[in-house]
């Protein structure tokens, strides 16, 4: 049977053969806070290599004279941290016929009064709706009125948007992220550790490991996101 590598189990037990600690003086609670620091971190790299990775559609229900729909954002009491970073792109369906894509704006772009629903629905058409991000919640102009669809359960909202995973709670926990680089997380708790125990030269060797892992998964990450293909053409030469 081969061994696997994908569990924080398996990392941790590489952590502590590498700094040679056993479990007992290394405990899975000593190591999770650590291994969720460089997790994150690690997820912001692949994010800003390509926002595919964590991306997700989010469906909701428009509802009658409501222009505020809250968000998925940090949660720690509900979500362990997971929540939005991004959001790419806003679908509504005011009359569950037709569906438009909204207008990302901001408040400092907004030249109308926006205070009454009906001013905001004044200046604001449906097919050219806008939307906007203002403490956790998305903002909708103009504002769902009488006319518009609203059955309860209808889905007619759609969010585009950059998920955070969420913390890994537990040794068992496989994380959210490609298996090749499991061994970068693995450096980053390593680096930790050397300081915590005062091993300063192993703690700098474990660093640069790290950052140069990390460089080497931004080089292979950005040539697989390249556009551009290799082509090769017949070259023609002369062998006489």
């Amino acid at each position: 049977m081969s061994a696997t590598y994908q569990t924080l189990s398996n990392i941790f037990t590489l952590v502590r053969n590498l700094s040679n600690k056993d479990s007992t003086t290394l405990t899975d609670v000593t190591l999770m806070p650590i291994a969720n620091k460089y997790y994150y971190l690690m997820i912001r790299e692949l994010i800003g290599l390509s926002e595919e990775f964590y991306a997700e559609i989010s469906s909701a229900a428009l509802v009658l004279n409501q222009r505020e729909y809250v968000l998925p954002v940090d949660d720690t009491a509900t979500t362990f941290g997971g929540g939005l970073i991004k959001i790419l792109r806003v679908e509504a369906s005011y009359n569950n016929t037709n569906w438009y894509v909204g207008t990302p704006t901001s408040l400092q772009n907004i030249r109308t009064p926006i205070t009454l629903d009906v001013d905001v629905n004044r200046y604001n058409t449906q097919a050219n709706f806008k939307y906007y991000y203002l403490d956790g919640s998305l903002f909708l102009e103009p504002v769902p009125d009488s006319d518009d669809y609203t059955t309860v359960g209808n889905t007619n909202l759609k969010i585009y948007w950059v998920k955070r995973p969420n913390e890994l709670a537990s040794a068992s926990n496989i994380p959210d992220m490609p298996k090749d680089w499991l061994s970068v997380l693995q450096e980053g708790i390593l680096y930790d550790v050397f300081r915590m125990f005062g091993r300063t030269a192993e703690a700098a060797d474990a660093k640069q490991n790290y950052y140069g892992m990390v460089g080497r998964m931004r080089e292979l990450e950005q040539t697989i996101n390249e556009n551009e293909r290799l082509i090769l053409r017949p070259y023609p030469k002369n062998y006489k």
